[in-house]
């Protein structure tokens, strides 16, 4: 996942003081669950590094370190998390600037999968991008996440090239999936897995 980080400026214009990364939290009920939505904070850290090991079977991806540092960049990242009481059931990230919307990450835990958390979540990261008149949503997926790529596939993202070897803990390829929020110039030959 950091690996593009290093290299952002290919993916990203200049552009970025002409987005809007305001959010208001709010209160909404998914299935039976009563849900808290809200922005991401230091103090959510913890509790980002808990889910990560319950998704990740025991790893944690992204460290302290990182979550702390992409927190910061309020400019044109927006990171929200979802609570169920006090319990931290899903989080969401994404940079934004004004042609292009990178989710970074994404992770709902395992008891709450399949009751459209992530759906909801990824809706409004999409509604976000439109508000910011972005022409794209992209994100990647490890390859073998026959589930994820589903949901994805739902939501109108498109696979359109594989990165290998992309994720640095397993060394897994990861599929990159682009959702067209307006018409583009050039259209690749969509890729199929």
């Amino acid at each position: 996942m950091l690996k593009k980080f290093k290299t952002l400026n290919q993916f990203f214009h200049p552009e970025s003081n002409q987005i809007s990364m305001d959010f208001t939290p709010f209160v909404t009920t998914v299935g039976n669950n009563r849900l808290q939505v809200m922005l991401a904070s230091d103090e959510n850290i913890p509790d980002l590094l808990v889910l990560e090991k319950e998704v990740y079977s025991g790893q944690t991806p992204w460290s302290s370190f990182s979550f702390k540092t992409e927190l910061r960049k309020r400019k044109n990242s927006l990171y929200l998390v979802v609570y169920e009481a006090s319990t931290l059931v899903a989080f969401i990230g994404a940079r934004s600037h004004p042609r292009e919307a990178h989710i970074t990450n994404i992770a709902v835990a395992p008891k709450y999968q399949g009751q459209h958390i992530g759906h909801m979540l990824l809706e409004l990261m999409i509604e976000r991008a439109r508000q910011n008149n972005c022409e794209c949503v992209s994100l990647e997926v490890r390859i073998d996440n026959d589930r994820a790529k589903r949901l994805y596939s739902e939501l109108g993202f498109e696979a359109t090239f594989v990165r290998k070897n992309y994720y640095q803990d397993t060394h897994t390829d990861a599929v990159n999936m682009v959702l067209w929020l307006k018409p583009h110039r050039i259209r690749k030959r969509k890729f199929t897995l």
